[in-house]
């Protein structure tokens, strides 16, 4: 008799908790907003509400929606702090709503969790009409998915990620903003991390008008994070308006991070001011480890297509690819004019150390094709099954490394044809340089 009275408590509150359930899912609901509502209505879709400022008086719980007539602009700022339920943030009808955010950010998710914002334009004032943030900001967040976002008018940057983990990033656009597109920000190597950024663009983001100590302008930026992955992305036409002469930006890259990969992406025509550095298509930077460029296109940048930099006091570079990738007549202007740029202002050859750089084709009909800076100390560089092709010097060097290879490579002058270089760099330059410890002038090592 027991054993039935337990079984019939337990029956009952496996039904009760299923009937809970239910009653919860019955009870999210979907907010309607539209420019012809009243914030007097019930916010249904036959009677919506009108303005943003009325969010704050909803109470947000699981499975809610916040809804926006497609085509027309809602002024204000969307805030959500310490919210952890499945929200959707969206447009209904056919087209895009707007949440204009003038001087301010159209959306800040702080805190927060299992938020789906789609399918909406977010407009600022302008980089140098007012507006001073970011547009899209998602800050200490986990389990965030942003998709087909328009994002513009920001000075700061366009999709802005800070100390967040599990981002989903998809089909989203980034134009006219300052500092950057889309950027990945933390504290640490791990305080922004499993971060997705996919078919997605960053394009004519000029520059940040207030910063005059650091890069801006930049296409998409992830720093100070682990694995993070950007998958067919375009950056072009990006930093020609930043305001210094200094370090600039570049299309698509990464820094102070680990386990980043780049893949089927394109970065082109990006740009740096006239006597600034950079404005490169990609590039791997001081303190990145585990990283892989790969199936990547760059062409016609200002820069390096393919910057491989360590800076003094950022943590070890090791340990990285580029496989696959292709430049065409990059360094236009700066980045060493040269296509694959390799610089070391740290100049210890123990932080800068473990590159394999294989089976691209690399193709430069204006400037050098490989430059080693004159700071470039590193360490154990391979260089296998690459094309270099070249309008006449094909490779620019003071000091290679003992533990460098270069492997099957074909190097060809558009004057002077096919080169032998890799058995020269290893008998000639390489090992008599170990040999005798003379320096050596760029003058005559260039090949």
């Amino acid at each position: 008799m027991a054993y039935k009275i337990k079984s019939l408590l337990l029956l009952f509150l496996v039904c009760y908790c299923i009937d809970v359930q239910s009653q919860s899912k019955k009870q999210s609901r979907s907010y309607y907003f539209s420019f012809n509502g009243n914030d007097l209505n019930d916010g249904t879709v036959s009677s919506p509400y009108k303005s943003i400022g009325k969010i704050k008086d909803l109470e947000l719980k699981q499975g809610d929606s916040i809804l926006f007539k497609a085509k027309e602009v809602f002024i204000g700022n969307l805030l959500f702090e310490n919210i952890n339920a499945k929200i959707l943030i969206t447009s209904y009808g056919k087209g895009l709503a707007t949440i204009n955010g003038k001087n301010s950010a159209s959306i800040v998710l702080k805190n927060c969790s299992n938020f789906n914002i789609d399918n909406l334009n977010l407009v600022g004032n302008g980089r140098k009409e007012g507006n001073t943030t970011n547009g899209c900001e998602i800050s200490m967040s986990k389990n965030i998915k942003l998709n087909k976002l328009h994002i513009q008018g920001f000075q700061k940057a366009g999709l802005y990620v800070f100390a967040s983990n599990l981002i989903n990033i998809d089909f989203c656009v980034a134009e006219n903003n300052g500092a950057a597109g889309i950027m990945v920000d933390g504290t640490d190597k791990k305080s922004s991390k499993n971060i997705i950024i996919n078919n997605s663009k960053a394009f004519n983001n000029p520059g940040d008008p207030t910063n005059y100590i650091n890069h801006s302008g930049n296409g998409i930026l992830v720093g100070l994070c682990t694995k993070v992955l950007i998958d067919h992305c375009e950056a072009y036409n990006n930093g020609w308006d930043m305001p210094r002469i200094g370090n600039g930006p570049v299309g698509i890259w990464t820094y102070e991070s680990d386990s980043v990969v780049i893949q089927n992406c394109i970065s082109h025509h990006n740009k740096t001011p006239e006597g600034a550095s950079d404005g490169g298509g990609f590039d791997l930077d001081g303190g990145v480890t585990n990283a892989v460029i790969q199936n990547c296109t760059s062409y016609e940048n200002d820069g390096a297509g393919y910057g491989i930099y360590q800076y003094a006091g950022a943590s070890n570079w090791n340990n990285n690819k580029i496989i696959n990738c292709s430049s065409l007549n990059d360094g236009l202007k700066s980045g060493g004019k040269a296509a694959v740029y390799i610089w070391n202002s740290a100049q210890d050859q123990k932080q800068f150390k473990n590159l394999l750089f294989k089976n691209n084709t690399i193709t430069n009909n204006n400037n050098i094709v490989i430059k080693f800076d004159t700071l470039s100390n590193h360490e154990s560089f391979s260089f296998i099954g690459n094309k270099f092709i070249g309008r006449d010097s094909v490779i620019l060097f003071k000091q290679l490394n003992e533990n460098d290879k270069f492997q099957s490579n074909t190097w060809t002058s558009l004057k002077r044809g096919r080169l032998d270089i890799d058995q020269l760099l290893h008998k000639n330059i390489i090992q008599s340089f170990i040999d005798n410890q003379k320096p050596l002038n760029y003058s005559s090592i260039v090949y």
